[in-house]
């Protein structure tokens, strides 16, 4: 089956550099400031959610691995996912209407910092594969496959709105601190104007499973 082609967007870039990158993912779904040397910080969390990660199936596993596919089922969530970077031509490879995009120049599931992954909530009039990210829950989980054959289980433990130049950079695009899964789509009220939303809606997570890909699901477990 042929690969579905992204759509490349342009934008100005300062430098090159996992640190002080200024990109915007789709139409303004997420912007990259400039960040450099922040301190981690360290999530607060719901009493009832289990905050301690699991210990590793394999210490092999501290190389970094793309996921692959993300599973959400009370969002109706289950698509691929995509690397997001940029290209030769300083272009940044957007996801199409059913794919989630992982910021590559960030963390990876199963490592230190924030996984960051981002997608539509709408894409030519029809419901992205975030539609839904606005109804996610405290304490409901959801499943990111890797590309080394594992299933990694996160827990949400907080769901923010943020305007569009109040992204806290210091908990987003860190790759240090505990792990944590960050979920980006826009959100808020839409602005016909300029064709986008006013805001961003940031879904945090944290592991509290992994397994074997082809070993039964943990999911409601």
């Amino acid at each position: 089956m042929p690969r579905r082609r992204r759509s490349p967007l342009r934008s100005l870039l300062g430098l090159l550099m996992v640190v002080g990158i200024a990109v915007a993912v789709g139409a303004g779904i997420v912007a990259v400031r400039d960040y450099v040397n922040q301190p981690p910080i360290v999530l607060s969390t719901d009493s009832a959610v289990d905050a301690n990660p699991p210990d590793p199936l394999d210490a092999s596993r501290m190389e970094r691995v793309p996921p692959v596919s993300i599973r959400y089922e009370s969002l109706r969530i289950d698509d691929e996912i995509i690397s997001v970077g940029l290209d030769e031509d300083n272009e940044l490879e957007v996801p199409g209407e059913t794919e989630v995009g992982w910021w590559k120049f960030g963390s990876a599931p199963g490592l230190p910092g924030a996984t960051v992954m981002a997608a539509h909530v709408s894409w030519n009039d029809r419901a992205g594969p975030f539609h839904q990210l606005g109804n996610a829950e405290i304490g409901d989980r959801l499943e990111v496959d890797t590309g080394d054959g594992y299933t990694l289980t996160y827990q949400i433990v907080e769901r923010t709105m943020y305007g569009k130049s109040e992204l806290p950079a210091e908990r987003i695009w860190r790759t240090t601190g505990p792990e944590t899964l960050v979920l980006i789509t826009c959100g808020g009220d839409f602005n016909p104007n300029i064709n986008r939303y006013r805001h961003n809606i940031v879904v945090y997570a944290i592991p509290v499973a992994q397994r074997l890909t082809d070993e039964p699901d943990s999911l409601g477990a």
